[in-house]
C-alpha cells in the first residue's frame, strides 16, 4: 500500500464519470444527510482536511467474478439512495474506494448532482411535491467575521452552503446572491473567473472573494489525499476495508455481515437481492424493514448465535444463505402479507422482530405456500394472530432483542422436534414466564391497557382481541368512540341537560377516560357509517345492536357515563384476560 500525490477536487469529479472511481459490491448505501454535505464544503473552503482515503487498484482481467458500482450521482431520500451496478469488461483499469465513499459522493452530488429529501409535513410519495430535487448553492453576500460571529453560533460554518430548489433562489433580495456550485467547475482558471464577474455584474470584494475562493479548492488545490493498494487480491481488499470501517460512525455490524454475504454469493448478486427484496416489502407493505431484518432471519433460521458478529457470517454461511435465498425471501412475503391480513400497518406494527419466530414456524414446518388462505391452516393462522397481538402488547421485543428472540425460536425449534401441528404460543409463554419479558398477565398490565389512547399504536392489537370477528383482512374496521368524542366538552354537556360537578367533571374533561379503550369499539364499515357522531344510545337502539359483542354495559346514557367507564372496564378485563392469556 503506497501514498500517491494528491489529487483536485475536480480531477476527482471527473474520474467518476468515465468510471476510473468505482464503488465495491461490499459498499453500503450512502448515509449523509444535506447539512453534512454542506459542511463538507465549508471544510473545504476553511482549508480544513477532510482526511485520505484508500483505494484498490484493479484490472479489468480479475474483475470476472466480481461487481463494481458507480458513485451515486442523484439521491432521493428513501426512494433512490444505491449506486447502480456498472459493468467493467470495457473499462482496462480502474479504482475501486474502499474507504472514502461517503465523502465523494457528497462531494459529486454538491458539484454535479442533486439531493431530494422529503418536504416538512408531506406524504412520503416519490414525486418532486414531496421530494423536490435541490442542488448546492453558495451565497456570495454571506461570510461570517472569524473573530465576532463564531462565537455567537451553534456551529462553525464560516460560508453559507445551502440545497435549494431552483425557484427558491428566484426572489433575489438585497442579502443574498445565490450561486450555483455545480457551476465552478465550468470556470477554470483566473481568465475565466473574472470573464464571469464581469459578465455577472460581481463587482463586490467579498463576493469576488468568496467565489474566488470556491474556485481555488476545486480546481487548484490539491486536497484529495489517498492511499493505493495494489493487490489483485480481493480476500486482502475486504480485510482492508473491514479494518477502516469498523470505527466508522456508519458503518454497523450490519454491514460487515453484508460484506460477507455479498462475497461469499456465487451465482446471484446478493446486494441487488436483498435490497430488492428490502425495496419490494416497503413498495408493498410500507413497513421500514431493512437488510438487518433480512440478515438477521437468515441468523434465526440457520445460526445458534442470533447476534450481529462478523464471526456469525463465515463465507460457508453466506453459500449456505445463497443455497436457500428463495425459499427464505419466499417465506419473509408470506410472513408481511399475513400481519397486513391481521389488519396491522406501519403505524401499528411496532416491532418487526415479532415477525421473525413466526418467519421460523413456517419456513421451517414447511407451510410457507398458501398459509394466509388454505382453510386448513385457519386455526393456526388465528393463534399466531392472537400471539402477535399479546408480544406486542408487552412489548417483548424492545431493547436488546436478541435474548428474548433466540429463547422464542430454541423453544419453537423444540416443539417442532417434538411434531407439533400449531404455533406452539402456549410454550413460548410458559418458557418466557422463567425471565424478564414474561407475558402473564395481572391486573396491573390490564388497567394499562384500559387507559391505552386511540392515538396510541397499541390502540389496534387491544381492540383487535376484543373485536376478533371483523374482516381485517380486507380492512374492514375502524376505531370508533362509543360516547363521540365531540360531546365531551362543556357547552355540548350543558346542551344535553349535564352540569359538571366535582364529582364528575373529572370523567368528562379528561381525555384519559373519553379518548381511550374504555370509550372505544371496533366496528365494520357498515357499522361506522350508521354510527357516525350519534349518541351511543340512539344507535344501539335504531340499529338493534347486541350489548354482549361489543362489551356494553346496560348503562348507555352519556349522563351516566363515569358509571358506563365503571361497568365496561369490568367487562373489558375479562374479555382481555382471557385473550391474553395462554
Amino acid at each position: 500500500m503506497s501514498f500517491f500525490p494528491p489529487l483536485s477536487v475536480a480531477d476527482a469529479i471527473e474520474k467518476i464519470d468515465y468510471n476510473q472511481y468505482l464503488l465495491p459490491a461490499i459498499q453500503r448505501d450512502f448515509v449523509w444527510s444535506s447539512s453534512k454535505i454542506e459542511m463538507l464544503f465549508d471544510s473545504l473552503m476553511q482549508g480544513y482536511p477532510i482526511g485520505s482515503m484508500l483505494l484498490w487498484r484493479v484490472n479489468g482481467k480479475n474483475t470476472e467474478n466480481q461487481r463494481f458500482y458507480g458513485i451515486l450521482k442523484k439521491y432521493r431520500e428513501r426512494y433512490l439512495i444505491r449506486s447502480e451496478e456498472v459493468s467493467t469488461k470495457n473499462i482496462p483499469s480502474f479504482e475501486v474506494v474502499l474507504d472514502g465513499q461517503q465523502r465523494l459522493t457528497a462531494l459529486y452530488l454538491g458539484l454535479k448532482g442533486s439531493y431530494a429529501f422529503k418536504g416538512y409535513n408531506l406524504a412520503w410519495k416519490d414525486t418532486e411535491y414531496s421530494i423536490p430535487t435541490r442542488y448546492l448553492y453558495l451565497n456570495l453576500k454571506y461570510k461570517k467575521n472569524k473573530r465576532n460571529d463564531l462565537n455567537d453560533s451553534d456551529d462553525d460554518r464560516m460560508y453559507e452552503f445551502t440545497f435549494l430548489k431552483p425557484e427558491e433562489i428566484l426572489n433575489i433580495d438585497e442579502d443574498n446572491k445565490w450561486f450555483k456550485v455545480g457551476d465552478i467547475l465550468g470556470i477554470k482558471g483566473t481568465s475565466q473567473l473574472n470573464t464571469y464577474f464581469k459578465n455577472n455584474n460581481i463587482i463586490c470584494d467579498e463576493a469576488q472573494e468568496i467565489l474566488s475562493r470556491l474556485h481555488d479548492i476545486v480546481h487548484l488545490e490539491k486536497l484529495i489525499h489517498y492511499y493505493l493498494e495494489e493487490s489483485s487480491d480481493f480476500t486482502r481488499a475486504l480485510n482492508i476495508f473491514i479494518r477502516v470501517n469498523s470505527g466508522g460512525i456508519s458503518l454497523s455490524y450490519s454491514d460487515l455481515v453484508m460484506s460477507t454475504t455479498i462475497m461469499g454469493w456465487q451465482n446471484l448478486d446478493a446486494k441487488k437481492e436483498i435490497n430488492g427484496l428490502v425495496d419490494e416489502l416497503i413498495k408493498e407493505y410500507g413497513y421500514a424493514v431493512n437488510k438487518d431484518f433480512v440478515l438477521r432471519t437468515y441468523l434465526v433460521l440457520y445460526s445458534d448465535d442470533i447476534k450481529f458478529r462478523v464471526k456469525n457470517f463465515s463465507i460457508k454461511n453466506a453459500k449456505e444463505f445463497e443455497e436457500y435465498w428463495k425459499e427464505i425471501k419466499t417465506t419473509i412475503k408470506e410472513v408481511f402479507q399475513l400481519v397486513t391480513d391481521f389488519g396491522y400497518a406501519p403505524s401499528t406494527l411496532t416491532s418487526l422482530n415479532a415477525l421473525l419466530p413466526i418467519v421460523y414456524y413456517l419456513y421451517k414446518t414447511d407451510r410457507v405456500e398458501g398459509f394466509c388462505q388454505k382453510v386448513k391452516y385457519k386455526k393456526d393462522r388465528e393463534l399466531i394472530k392472537r400471539w402477535l397481538h399479546v408480544a406486542l402488547l408487552h412489548q417483548i421485543f424492545g431493547g436488546q432483542a436478541e435474548g428474548v428472540l433466540k429463547a422464542i425460536r430454541d423453544t419453537v425449534k423444540k416443539d417442532i422436534q417434538k411434531g407439533a401441528e400449531i404455533f406452539p404460543a402456549q410454550s413460548i409463554a410458559s418458557r418466557l414466564s422463567k425471565t424478564n419479558k414474561s407475558i402473564t398477565v395481572d391486573e396491573e398490565f390490564i388497567d394499562s391497557l384500559l387507559f391505552t389512547s386511540k392515538d396510541s399504536r397499541y390502540a389496534f392489537p387491544i381492540l383487535a382481541l376484543l373485536f376478533p370477528h371483523l374482516d381485517y383482512k380486507n380492512r374492514d374496521f375502524h376505531l370508533d368512540h362509543c360516547h363521540p368524542i365531540s360531546h365531551f366538552n362543556e357547552k355540548k354537556l350543558k346542551s344535553k341537560g349535564i352540569l359538571l360537578t366535582d364529582k364528575n367533571k373529572e370523567y368528562f374533561t379528561e381525555s384519559d377516560y373519553f379518548n381511550s379503550i374504555l370509550n372505544l369499539q371496533m366496528l365494520d364499515g357498515n357499522e361506522n357509517k350508521s354510527k357516525n357522531s350519534k349518541d351511543l344510545k340512539i344507535w344501539i337502539n335504531e340499529n338493534n345492536i347486541s350489548l354482549k359483542t361489543y362489551h356494553l354495559p346496560k348503562e348507555i346514557d352519556l349522563v351516566d357515563f363515569p358509571i358506563f367507564l365503571e361497568k365496561r372496564g369490568e367487562l373489558l378485563r375479562k374479555v382481555l384476560t382471557e385473550e391474553l392469556t395462554f
